[in-house]
This record gives C-alpha cells, structure tokens and sequence, in this order.
C-alpha cells in the first residue's frame, strides 16, 4: 500500500514540474518573441451591436504567422483578451476585466496556456471563464486574422 502511495505522489510531481516546464517554455518564447522580433501590427476598431465600442490588433511576424491578437471592448467594464500563438497554435490566453469607472480596478484575471489545444494549467481554470470558451475565440480571432 506504501508504495502504490509513494507512485501515485511520483506522479502527480512530475506532472506538475512538467507543466510548469511547459508554461516557463511559453512564457520564455512569448517575452523572448516580444522583445527580438519586428511586427506588422494590423489595428482596427469599430462598434459591436449593443453599442459598446472594440479595439483589435493582429502581430504579424515577418514570415506571415500570427504572435498575438489583442481584443479589447470598452463599456462600464473594460475586456481585454491577448492571445499568442506559436507555430499556429494557440499557446497562451491572458483576459484581464477592469472596472473602467473605478480607476482600472482590476475584477477579473485569467492566465491559461495550451499544448495543442488542451489547456495545461488546469488548476488555474475559472469557471466563470472557461479556457474552451477563450480558446475557440482566440482560434475564431486566428482564423478571421489569417483570411485578412
């Protein structure tokens, strides 16, 4: 019985020093990307049906791939979503809410990052914002970008 404890405990240890080798994989290649690389930024703006305003950008690197989408709606609670992407993939999700009328107090916050499409940091998950829900907007915002 004390060694199937002590296996079970092996596990779940190097599953989670896996997981955050991964997450400090992508969070080297997301800063490591941000500060080397030279982006096609491509801006927009417009206003979507109830009346609320949005601002979306696309980082374009040099060989044509998607980085990152930045997607922020403006109303009495400011939404932004960054989405990386790596090789075409979504890695990463970061979606901060902020109270626009108190300060930029922040409500909200998630981090989630993927390994192809599942998401890795699974005890960070906020059922209040599903990662599947924020990974197939980033994957929706991806493809949209790459038809543009």
């Amino acid at each position: 019985m004390l060694t199937i404890i002590f296996f079970l405990f092996q596990i779940l240890v190097t599953h989670a020093q896996n997981t955050n080798s991964e997450i400090k994989e992508i969070q080297k290649y997301i800063q490591s990307t941000s500060q080397n690389e030279w982006f096609d930024p491509v801006n927009s703006s417009g206003t979507l049906d109830n009346g609320t305003s949005y601002d979306l950008s696309y980082y374009v690197l040099p060989d044509t791939d998607i980085f990152s989408i930045i997607y922020t709606v403006y109303d009495k609670y400011t939404i932004q979503k960054v989405f990386y992407y790596k090789d075409k993939k979504l890695i990463a999700c970061i979606l901060e809410e902020t109270d626009a009328n108190n300060a930029n107090k922040l409500i909200r916050y998630v981090d989630y990052f993927y390994k192809d499409g599942v998401l890795i940091n699974t005890a960070d998950e906020n059922k209040n914002l599903p990662s599947n829900t924020l990974l197939a907007e980033g994957l929706e915002l991806q493809a949209k970008a790459l038809k543009n």
